[in-house]
C-alpha cells in the first residue's frame, strides 16, 4: 500500500481535480484551510473566483491525485508565479489537534 502525503495548507491542486470540486471547476487552486475531512482552496490570482470547498475521503483522495500530477495547462501552472500573500497569517496551526 502506497502512502500519500496528506493535503496541507499551501498545496496546489491542479485543474479539474477529477471532479472533486464539482463539474464546473477547471482552474488550479491553492489550499487555504484544512479540517479532518475537508479543505477550502482558491486561486489567489482570480478576482471574484470565490472559494472552492470539498469534503469526504474519496474527494480528498482525488485532490491528492491532482496535486501530485503535473499541471494539465499547456503552459506552466498559473499558481507557480502567484502574487504574494496580502497577509502574514501563519499557517502552522491549521489542522492542529487540540488535546
Amino acid at each position: 500500500m502506497t502512502t500519500t502525503r496528506p493535503l496541507a495548507v499551501g498545496d496546489v491542486i491542479h485543474g479539474f481535480a477529477y471532479g472533486a470540486f464539482g463539474r464546473d471547476h477547471y482552474h488550479c487552486v491553492r489550499i487555504e484551510a484544512v479540517g479532518p475531512d475537508w479543505i477550502v482552496a482558491r486561486d489567489p490570482n482570480a478576482e471574484g473566483a470565490g472559494l472552492s470547498f470539498t469534503a469526504g475521503r474519496r474527494r480528498l483522495e482525488l485532490c491528492q491525485q491532482a496535486r501530485d500530477e503535473p499541471c494539465p495547462n499547456e503552459t506552466s501552472c498559473p499558481l507557480e508565479n502567484a502574487e504574494p500573500s496580502l497577509t502574514d497569517y501563519q499557517t502552522q496551526h491549521q489542522g492542529a489537534r487540540h488535546a
